[in-house]
């Protein structure tokens, strides 16, 4: 249940930046949620805290996004980014019959993935269903 509270906070600050910015932007929150177990990451929390303050970083790990019916998990060293070899991604696109952007979870590599995969793909069907109403 935490995780779908913190997902439903997510999609709507999301809906509301797009809604009412509709140019690119990059929305990012819970960064401070990865340091609930620093034990998490073997290495340091610091590196991928610091990529993730990178928007290229954040931008290339969405690229895999391309489309709203295919969802993306990276673990560990699958992720491009050194900094992020600790990690897991899962991301997916949203939008319609259009791509309008793409969306994800960054987390520890022994994250609680069938919760996280339902929670972005119900995330991004939420949102996409919002921009394309009307």
């Amino acid at each position: 249940n935490d995780l779908r509270d913190a997902m439903v906070r997510v999609g709507s600050v999301l809906v509301e930046s797009l809604v009412e910015h509709p140019e690119e932007r990059l929305v990012m929150g819970g960064t401070a949620n990865l340091t609930r177990n620093v034990a998490d990451f073997p290495g340091s929390l610091r590196q991928v805290l610091e990529a993730l303050e990178e928007q290229v970083v954040i931008l290339r790990l969405l690229a895999s996004a391309q489309d709203t019916a295919t969802l993306t998990v990276r673990i560990g060293g699958e992720n491009e980014a050194e900094q992020m070899r600790s990690t897991s991604v899962v991301s997916i696109g949203y939008g319609g019959t259009e791509l309008l952007g793409g969306m994800g979870v960054v987390g520890p590599t022994r994250m609680d993935y069938a919760g996280t995969i339902a929670a972005v793909r119900a995330v991004a069907n939420y949102v996409g269903e919002i921009l394309t109403a009307g």
